[in-house]
């Protein structure tokens, strides 16, 4: 077996089916073995959109993979790969090299500084990898290329593989392919360690009048996921998450009670974190946008923080113990002795902050208004409740954040550029199953497209390898100072029929910026374009692309609740569902309250 069967080999073992990337001369012979291993070149208009993709990818599959050359492409990556490295998401970066012949000799190739160091790119990438190697040799290639994607998958963080172009073809023992990874760290047998650090967390659970749970980002990576979700769902306690945490637990939950951003939370939500007295804090991982400027500790209020690998508890010290493993223990116990009910829905319920809505039975933010139902006259309507409300009401990111969440279905997809996007939707309840795409602590703007197109891909391969399954609606969420930045991407959007929904926050420029610092500075105006051209400009065929631009609350009152407008839909190859494109005109200085209190609760910070 050639060396690149065997790397595509494994790659596929672990559940990817597209690669993304963009070719070049290092790496043309292996991209002819991604095909007849069972994968799928997606190929990118850049390497940053790449990796943006290959993250957005690994967040719905579990891990992704890219394909850069040397130095001109795998740099062009960085920043993307820096991401996920920040936001623990595993991808697998492979890099195609000069043969190891040309290595040795030094020659001054091109895409290098023509010094003959080969491995400065290598040596960059380390800063932001949990593995980097460089194969020089078929005899250990296999075994290395093993190891290192094991300690993607332990470590959910991306690795490097440079892959010299005259190993391509290297003829190699293909016996390993028998025996599958091992990717989860071996599991220990319970010791007297676990069995007393269990029963003194119990012992503080039972003692307790109000516990609480407040998850944080952890609790979502390092195989942690299913174990919080059980112990959430097994002990009722209340729970709350900080906005890293989004999409983690199902926010229909019954002891469900919002988000926990310190003193810019909602009131009921603070008052009742203030209340409690054990806080039991899942994964914990503060930034500074996460705890709006590290405001967010309560050092009066017993705290337990169940870490990946320790336990910290306030007044016994750090237990050396893994949080999975304690958790499943605390889970079963507490589910068989039933010691605590839940609450009711109406008092577990906290509803999202209000922001232009009204909050529904189901905790999620309703429009102030309903679909036009009679004109009046050219400026005004009737709604359901037979009010007269004008129809040109302009868009408030107040207004829209609550009007597009409540649009939201179950499974969706959401790919949220940070800035007014992911701070306005935070604040709202999302329905079972969705997945938020954001990044909170790398926040590279532009980001959400390319994370789209790989968050896309992954939705139609799961889709495609479980007939019946219920489709998945992919939505993006930038604006349009973000978007420019990316927004080469939406070529690949038109390549592969993905009917991605995008909605673009017009207001010519860079809103978050704005508030931080030069309201009325040049430097945070953009040259308006116009988005409806894009589908033209990449050659979208006829009917696969459908554009919109929208300046009032009316017009997107009608657009969404319009059925034709963004149904989930199964993909139909001869017949895919459309692109679509919304443009969101509002004012350039118009930002959410929540978004000013993130804001100015850090400055002090920066």
């Amino acid at each position: 077996m050639h060396l690149a069967e065997y790397l595509f080999r494994r790659i596929h073992e672990l559940g990817i089916r597209s690669i993304f990337g963009v070719p070049g001369d290092y790496n043309l012979k292996s991209l002819d073995y991604i095909t007849p291993c069972g994968l799928n070149w997606v190929g990118n208009v850049n390497e940053l959109n790449g990796g943006y993709a290959a993250d957005g990818y690994a967040r719905i599959k579990g891990i992704g993979a890219i394909m850069t050359t040397l130095g001109v492409g795998e740099l062009s990556a960085i920043n993307a790969l820096a991401g996920a490295c920040a936001e623990l998401v595993p991808v697998i970066h492979i890099v195609g090299y000069p043969s190891t012949i040309v290595q040795k000799k030094g020659l001054p190739m091109h895409h290098t500084l023509a010094d003959g160091d080969f491995r400065r790119f290598a040596r960059m990438s380390a800063e932001i990898s949990s593995a980097v190697i460089v194969l020089e040799d078929k005899s250990n290639a296999t075994r290395l290329i093993d190891e290192t994607i094991i300690e993607c998958c332990r470590s959910s963080k991306p690795v490097y593989i440079g892959f010299p172009v005259d190993l391509v073809e290297a003829e190699v023992d293909s016996s390993p392919l028998e025996y599958p990874l091992g990717l989860e760290r071996p599991s220990l047998n319970p010791t007297a360690d676990e069995d007393y650090g269990v029963d003194l967390i119990l012992g503080r659970i039972r003692a307790a009048r109000n516990p609480i749970i407040i998850v944080e980002s952890l609790a979502g990576k390092l195989h942690n996921l299913n174990t919080t979700r059980l112990f959430v769902e097994s002990s009722g306690f209340p729970c709350f998450i900080t906005p890293m945490a989004k999409g983690i637990i199902d926010e229909t939950l019954i002891n469900f009670r919002g988000l926990y951003v310190g003193k810019i939370s909602e009131p009921t939500v603070f008052e009742q974190v203030l209340s409690s007295d054990l806080i039991l804090v899942l994964g914990p991982r503060p930034t500074d946008f996460s705890t709006a400027g590290f405001k967010t500790d309560l050092p009066h209020i017993e705290t337990i923080k169940f870490e990946p690998h320790r336990i910290q508890m306030q007044y016994q010290g750090i237990l050396g113990l893994g949080m999975k493993a304690v958790l499943e223990r605390l889970s079963n116990v507490l589910e068989k002795e039933q010691s605590r009910s839940v609450s009711t829905a109406s008092t577990a319920s906290t509803p999202p902050r209000k922001l232009g809505g009204t909050p529904d039975l189901h905790g999620t933010i309703s429009p102030s208004s309903n679909s036009p139902q009679e004109s009046v006259n050219g400026d005004e309507f009737i709604d359901f409740e037979g009010n007269i409300l004008d129809k040109s009401q302009p868009l408030t990111q107040e207004w829209i954040w609550p009007r597009i969440s409540s649009w939201l279905e179950e499974d969706d997809i959401i790919s949220a550029d940070i800035g007014t996007a992911a701070y306005g939707t935070i604040w709202t309840r999302y329905p079972r199953g969705a997945i938020p795409l954001t990044q909170f602590v790398w926040s590279s703007i532009g980001y959400a497209v390319g994370a789209a197109v790989g968050a896309a891909l992954a939705a139609r391969e799961d889709e495609k390898q479980s007939p019946g399954a219920r489709c998945r609606r992919t939505i993006c969420l930038t604006g349009d100072g973000s978007f420019q930045l990316t927004a080469q991407e939406v070529s690949t959007m038109v390549r592969r029929k993905l009917g991605i929904i995008i909605f673009i926050v017009c207001n010519e420029g860079y809103t978050i910026e704005r508030i931080i610092h030069g309201m009325d500075a040049e430097y945070n105006n953009i040259q308006p374009w116009d988005f409806k051209l894009l589908p033209a400009v990449f050659q979208a065929a006829p009917n696969t692309a459908r554009t919109y631009a929208v300046r009032t609350r009316a017009e997107l009152n009608m657009l969404l609740d319009d059925p034709s407008f963004g149904p989930a839909e199964h993909y139909d190859e001869n017949n895919p569902a459309p692109l679509r494109i919304v443009e969101l005109y509002m004012d350039k200085y118009d930002a959410s309250e929540s978004l000013r209190g993130t804001i100015d609760s850090i400055q002090d910070k920066n």
